[in-house]
């Protein structure tokens, strides 16, 4: 349940509110201001509610129900999701197309620094790698964790573009926003509540993966749960999704782009890498995504990806030198279907 205050509404008649509302039993509450609106956020039992005295109601501009899907404020009747959420110096949604690129993992740090050197000058607007790790097997490299936290600093100091860097643990949310300019959510913490609620309380965009057997409605309420907190910047990423077919290392969801544009104005990306963990694919499904609408790409590449440690993710690396070449086509895809009269 969310109550939305008048306008204008003193700070401590929404605290008085806030106070009574968390004297009921099983109850949490909490205000949080979002697009210049203050909204009341209820979680809990909605039955032990007691009704608003006649004083408190005249401050409420709407009591707006969530019970039927989850989700109200990422929603497209709220207003209050935002179409364009800016990384760094860029922009994404609503305009040019946006890539972030680089290796999975920081690892060799010459390694990478010589990759992203190549990587701006292809026209990448910001550079992925990760530090933590959750890899599928307990044996695979896990990340530096925040011990390549300085690493990542003078990488992007160096370079000049903003980084995008995973984050699994609410604990680390706070180090990494210091370095970090968005923090990334991967496909297996969709579901982490605890770390998509921290993620709320930080000035800093969240890139939020879709979860490999997830619905669109998951999705939408997981972004809610940071929306609730606060943080309006939301990037949410599409990517394959987990099916009984092997071909691919999982099947690329476009379907989910048009799903989201139909329930929400939050710019939604693609990542073809993990899509599809085949370097043959990257590009088809690229293509196909901007045919879709995404309004940017996430992609694995890599100067050197037999140096990789982890077995297989020299698999799904595109080649630095040619992601110009790459964006230029996405680019011609969009063109053409923003002219199709649909």
């Amino acid at each position: 349940m969310l109550y939305e205050m008048m306008p204008g509404t003193p700070g401590a008649v929404v605290d008085r509110l806030v106070g009574r509302l968390r004297a009921c039993p099983d109850v949490a509450a909490w205000a949080v201001d979002l697009a210049g609106r203050t909204f009341v956020v209820v979680s809990g039992d909605e039955s032990r509610v007691p009704a608003l005295d006649a004083a408190t109601a005249e401050v409420v501009l709407a009591e707006h129900s969530t019970t039927d899907r989850g989700y109200w404020l990422v929603g497209r009747e709220s207003r209050v999701a935002p179409d364009q959420v800016r990384i760094g110096r860029a922009v994404v949604g609503n305009g040019d197309l946006w890539c972030a690129a680089g290796p999975c993992a920081l690892e060799s740090v010459p390694d990478t620094l010589e990759t992203a050197h190549v990587l701006r000058a292809q026209g990448a607007r910001a550079l992925r790698m990760g530090l933590f790790k959750p890899r599928s097997s307990p044996y695979h490299f896990q990340g530096k964790g925040r011990g390549g936290l300085a690493d990542l600093a003078a990488i992007r100091a160096e370079v000049g573009l903003p980084v995008v860097t995973e984050v699994l643990d609410p604990r680390d949310v706070q180090v990494v926003a210091e370095v970090a300019d968005c923090l990334q959510v991967d496909t297996r913490n969709m579901s982490n509540r605890a770390l998509l609620a921290e993620l709320g309380t930080i000035d800093r965009p969240v890139l939020l993966m879709r979860g490999l057997r997830s619905s669109v409605s998951d999705w939408l309420r997981a972004a809610e749960f940071v929306f609730s907190r606060g943080n309006r910047a939301i990037v949410l990423c599409a990517r394959g999704v987990a099916t009984f077919d092997d071909s691919l290392a999982f099947q690329p969801d476009f379907g989910a782009i048009l799903a989201v544009r139909q329930r929400c104005d939050l710019p939604v990306v693609f990542d073809p890498s993990h899509s599809t963990g085949r370097r043959h694919a990257i590009a088809p499904a690229a293509l196909a995504a901007s045919a879709f609408g995404a309004d940017g790409i996430l992609l694995e590449s890599f100067l050197r990806p037999e140096r990789l440690y982890r077995p297989g993710d020299g698999d799904q690396m595109y080649p630095p030198g040619r992601v110009a070449e790459l964006l230029e086509a996405c680019r011609q895809v969009r063109a053409v279907f923003d002219r199709v009269d649909v």
